[in-house]
């Protein structure tokens, strides 16, 4: 009966699901027309009250602090005395961030009822910056201190001087955060061993879909345009849907610019290793209700230098002409424009970008290589065959709405991701009326989302949050190979989260989920050639398949922070994910990752049971951070290499997704000490174990235990000309991986080295922000263990200096 109940429900879940999905556009010409008489309403509702503060340090003398109203975009700068105001605020609830160099921030929850509020508030003085910032991202808009869960916060200046031509790279950084790289233009990021359909990535609330099962696919990110991240280490399926699992990395918009206040800024990166040049205009605004922003970028690269003439593949010493990787070479061109307004009861913005990839594939890549394909073709920058052309287009609406006691934020979005893959046609592939061309793979992706939640505060004793993901995809492909298959595919999830805080320094919260999901797989005939010509004959790659999915996920965690400097979290959880149609149909030569992948049709949804600890300590001068966790797995999926050769042509090894018990655990530790002012030791260190339960080995791509350590020494003033100048050094070990899958290569472990330096320089009132720094700078030889290339047995890239500039431009000051 439970079953049949259970079934009954999921059912409804999905019908629902179907018909919301396939009716979206009409739906949100609906929700449009309903929010524009929403907003009409709201204006004509009271308002005028005004919210008056000051911010003082623990010696009661008053700070010029920044003080900021997350919900609605606005922001002032504190008097000498530390006093500041803001006016017309409609009653509600607001969540105000106070930020000041030298002091702790710190985030504060205040609600206007019936008249004029105060607020007065204490900072910590600290030399260590904590990152207690507001998460803005995650729904209840408190700081890491009262989250239960590990969550780390970037700002634009980290991205800027941690650029390392894609935004995945800038993550590299941060304990338990790798990457998986194809060359130096294509990498996704690794949290604690798990990539893939297990790591969300948000961007402006609307998660990033982009064949993101490719280990060879990149994310369709311009790396200039992101100006604060937010990395959720952890299960986070409860909130952001099944794709969370591992984690959530959350891209946010800039804060918005103050009222009659544009700027634009130019930027410029230079890195010697392939002879990249990057340049980025931007250029933001506030005038009047109108909120505005735009930016374009451009990137072009050459073949990438490795420190070797030659490397072995399956026996045979092949040749790296002039230190170069062939056909590595790649050009970007990404645009994006933004166009919204601000008032007294939130914000309404409407963006819209696209980014625009072309990158050659190392040659030896698609099939056996061999001299020949490897001689130099007379141009470093020339893109030839086998390559990969990627656009990524979306169009992406948010809103925040202030409904009395309540907040509404409803996010919009369309996707349209066209991913093509080009190489030369082997004889036994097609015959010689090919309709393709070159035109090996085409996947376009279309994708529809929508995301409402609804946020509650309970005065000081917590908040609640209600609401649900939705979300249609469609997925064409096309080409004279085959690896994913026509299909449709409808995911929703209804949520609940209450947060209780017994007391201010104790905080519990907890919440449940139901998801439903459905996919539609057509099946797919591939002719059978034979010396070029049509046997008559069709290759089933895949049946029809159609799966319906429906579960449940609950968590629950805590943060208490005791004896003043200490801060516990704890959080418990089950949650399931369902699997992708690649995993399910997929049965092809996928040449980015040099092998044959194919699904598994009876795959079963997969289950988890996770746990995560963090206790912090930080003083003034010092903040240590451990953070273990565990997690055991019911019928995880997973691409393995097999036992034997692949029967099509241009490719090796067979890859099968297999569904096994397993388990993952580990940690990260992140220590920072400034014994004085403006000096500061840092180390950081990861470590992941995972295992398959029913093999008793572990999974494939674990990336290897490692640790980063630097030093940074800032100078606030060099006479007149140089501010803020800071110089660093830094140093990565990363040990042997021996614990590998079978028919998995083990990689030596290396050590590299990197250093710079950076500031502003003031050309009267002109100021230019640069840095020159220096990866590898011993020019080691090295093997990244989830590096796509470590297949080939190729080395990573040698020494690389990097120089870049910022110049900022006010075109016109608020004031």
């Amino acid at each position: 009966m439970k079953g049949s109940l259970r079934n009954y429900s999921g059912k409804l879940v999905l019908l629902y699901l179907k018909h919301y999905c396939i009716s979206l556009s009409r739906y949100s010409s609906i929700i449009f027309i309903l929010l524009f008489f929403l907003s009409y309403s709201i204006q004509a509702q009271q308002t005028g009250y005004s919210l008056n503060g000051q911010i003082k340090d623990e010696n009661g003398d008053g700070l010029m602090a920044t003080i900021s109203i997350h919900e609605l975009g606005k922001g002032t700068v504190a008097d000498l005395d530390g006093n500041f105001s803001f006016q017309n605020l409609r009653p509600g609830s607001y969540h105000l961030h106070i930020t000041h160099v030298g002091f702790r921030s710190e985030n504060k929850n205040i609600f206007i009822k019936d008249g004029d509020s105060d607020v007065f508030i204490s900072l910590k003085e600290s030399a260590i910056q904590l990152e207690s910032l507001t998460i803005e991202a995650n729904p209840f808009k408190n700081g890491p201190l009262e989250q239960s869960q590990t969550i780390l916060v970037l700002d634009r200046d980290f991205l800027e001087r941690n650029n390392g031509g894609t935004f995945a790279n800038a993550l590299e950084k941060l304990p338990g955060i790798s990457t998986i790289n194809t060359g130096v233009g294509i990498s996704k990021p690794v949290i604690r061993g798990m990539s893939f359909n297990r790591i969300m990535i948000n961007d402006r609330g609307i998660k990033q879909e982009g064949q993101q099962w490719g280990a060879d696919h990149g994310l369709e990110i311009d790396p200039f345009d992101v100006d604060r991240v937010e990395v959720v280490k952890g299960p986070s399926s409860l909130l952001y849907g099944s794709d969370g699992m591992a984690g959530v990395i959350n891209i946010s918009p800039p804060a918005f610019k103050q009222n009659n206040e544009i700027e634009a800024s130019f930027t410029s990166m230079y890195r010697s290793n392939n002879d990249m040049f990057s340049n980025s205009l931007a250029v933001e605004g506030n005038q009047g209700d109108l909120i505005f922003g735009g930016r374009f970028t451009m990137q072009d690269f050459a073949d990438y230098r490795v420190p070797a003439d030659q490397f072995n593949y399956a026996g045979f010493i092949l040749p790296i002409n002039d230190n170069r990787l062939k056909n590595t070479a790649g050009k970007e061109r990404h645009f994006s424009t933004m166009a919204g307004v601000k008032k007294e009861w939130g914000f309404s913005t409407l963006t819209v970008s696209r980014f625009d990839q072309e990158a050659g594939i190392f040659a030896g890549a698609v099939g056996v290589p061999n001299s020949y394909n490897l001689r130099h073709d007379g141009d470093f920058r020339n893109i030839d065959i086998p390559r990969q052309s990627n656009q990524h287009l979306k169009v992406l609406w948010n809103n925040s709405i202030l409904l009395n006691d309540y907040w509404l934020e409803l996010d919009l979005g369309y996707q349209k991701n066209e991913r093509r893959e080009f190489s030369r046609p082997h004889a036994q592939e097609v015959g010689p009326d090919n309709p393709f061309g070159n035109l090996a793979l085409s996947l376009i992706l279309d994708v529809f989302t929508a995301n409402a939640r609804i946020n509650k505060t309970h005065g000081d004793k917590g908040q609640t949050v209600i609401g649900f993901n939705s979300q249609y995809s469609n997925n064409q492909q096309s080409g004279f190979e085959f690896l994913l298959p026509n299909f449709q595919s409808f995911q929703g999830g209804l949520f609940y989260f209450r947060e209780i805080k017994f007391t201010p320094n104790l905080i519990v919260n907890g919440g449940l989920r139901l998801d439903g999901a459905y996919h539609e797989i057509q099946e797919h005939l591939q002719p059978v050639f034979e010396r070029l010509r049509p046997t008559g004959q069709m290759d089933q790659r895949n049946p029809d398949i159609q799966r319906e999915f429906f579960n449940g996920s609950a968590s629950t965690g805590l943060s208490w922070v005791f004896l003043d400097n200490f801060n516990l979290k704890f959080n418990l959880g089950s949650a399931y994910r369902i699997p992708t149609p690649i995993e399910l149909s997929s049965n092809g030569v996928h040449h980015g990752n040099f092998r044959h992948e194919v699904g598994n049709a009876n795959l079963e949804r997969e289950r988890s049971y996770q746990s995560d600890i963090n206790l912090a300590y930080s003083s003034k001068r010092f903040l240590i951070s451990v953070s273990p966790f565990f997690g055991y797995y019911d019928g995880y999926i997973y691409l393995s290499p097999a036992a034997r050769f692949s029967p099509l042509p241009g490719s090796s090894i067979l890859w099968e997704y297999r569904q096994n018990n397993a388990i993952f655990t580990g940690g990260e530790l992140q220590t920072t000490y400034s014994p004085i002012n403006n000096f500061s030791v840092k180390l950081g260190a990861e470590y992941v174990y995972n295992k398959n339960l029913d093999t008793g080995l572990p999974l494939p791509l674990t990336p290897p235990f490692s640790v980063l350590s630097g030093v940074e020494y800032k100078l606030p003033q060099v006479g007149r000309l140089i501010d803020n100048l800071y110089v660093f050094a830094e140093l990565r070990y990363a040990s042997d991986q021996n614990r590998v899958d079978r028919n998995e290569r083990t990689t030596e472990g290396y050590t590299l080295l990197e250093a710079g330096l950076g500031g502003d320089v003031n050309f009267g009132k002109q100021e230019v922000k640069f840095q020159l720094s220096g990866q590898n700078l011993t020019n080691a030889v090295y093997f990244n263990h989830l590096s796509r290339y470590r297949l080939l047995n190729l080395p990573e890239q040698g020494r690389n200096i990097s120089f870049s500039i910022k110049v900022p431009i006010s075109i016109r000051d608020k004031n």
